[in-house]
């Protein structure tokens, strides 16, 4: 059997394969209707043949925009081997189901990609099940980030940093690497809360956290819809987002921006008003750079402002 490789990561290699029937479409629309969450599924060649309306609340898709379409499209770049592989494993797990077997599900934590470009979190249970005498893979999907409002997320602790609920560096680098391989224009920011040792010193490390989860919220409420930011590091933030090449971005307009965000008030902390101050850096990234050269550069520039502003 072929493994092949979804298209851009998710279509087979082997590209000849039977057309899926009417009479299939109509029995996978029934099946898929009378599950009780969102569900969708696609041929073994990985094209979307049918999903539920429950399916349209996680992908922001109708169901007939999703249908013919690959499976690609809702998968996140990142992640695509990996969803792979789960399709390859249950193939070679269920090589001969019958007419009514069903393979034993596959349940892990995985990302889709709504047709926004919003990623969010999903449990997933991928099966095999046959379906009108042809074997489909089926998904099953229940979300576990979903939005609440146009700023607020359920947290999850595979993504999400504890104390300020802001996504870790790893998912974090994931959304800058799907840009960077769509080559669209990529502006990332480095922020370092200043003095922090010295706050933890003089109030305790509770004061420390609660300036920490403020510059964090603070710099997640001004950050633009479509945009990412995460806790790189202890005290370190990572803001990316693209933009209008066209247009250009002013760098500096951007550092500060981000700085009034976050310092335009003091942190309460019990009778308390804890001052914040952030160094920021913040790179555009230039034709054919990569993701860690990016980082580098904008790390650069934060401690370029945190000495002017020291010195």
């Amino acid at each position: 059997m072929s493994e092949g490789v979804m298209n851009e990561g998710v279509v087979r290699a082997d590209t000849v394969h039977e057309a899926v029937t009417d009479d299939q479409r109509a029995a996978v629309a029934q099946f898929v209707a009378a599950v009780p969450m969102a569900a969708m599924v696609h041929s073994m060649h990985y094209e979307v043949v049918g999903a539920n309306t429950l399916c349209e609340g996680v992908l922001g898709c109708a169901v007939d925009d999703m249908i013919g379409r690959p499976v690609a499209d809702f998968v996140p770049l990142g992640d695509r081997a990996s969803a792979t592989r789960i399709a390859v494993q249950l193939e070679h797990r269920y090589p001969e189901a019958g007419p009514t077997d069903h393979g034993r599900p596959i349940g892990a934590l995985r990302r889709v990609r709504r047709v926004d470009g919003e990623v969010v979190s999903c449990w997933m249970h991928v099966g095999i099940s046959t379906i009108a005498g042809r074997r489909f893979i089926v998904a099953l999907l229940d979300l576990v980030n979903p939005v609440v409002d146009d700023t607020v997320h359920w947290r999850d602790r595979a993504e999400r940093d504890e104390l300020t609920g802001l996504l870790r560096r790893g998912p974090l680098l994931a959304h800058v690497d799907e840009w960077i391989a769509e080559d669209l224009p990529v502006a990332l920011a480095f922020v370092d809360v200043d003095r922090l040792k010295s706050i933890n010193d003089a109030h305790g490390h509770p004061a420390g956290d609660a300036v920490l989860e403020a510059a964090g919220r603070r710099l997640h409420q001004w950050s633009p819809r479509g945009s990412v930011v995460g806790r790189y590091a202890g005290d370190e933030f990572v803001f990316a987002v693209t933009f209008d090449g066209s247009a250009g971005l002013d760098t500096a307009e951007v550092t500060e921006s981000v700085r009034s965000a976050i310092c335009g008030e003091p942190v309460p902390f019990g009778s308390n008003l804890l001052g914040v101050s952030v160094s920021v850096g913040v790179a555009v990234r230039e034709p054919g750079e990569s993701r860690d050269r990016l980082i580098q550069r904008a790390d650069a520039l934060m401690y370029r402002d945190k000495a002017s502003r020291t010195t």
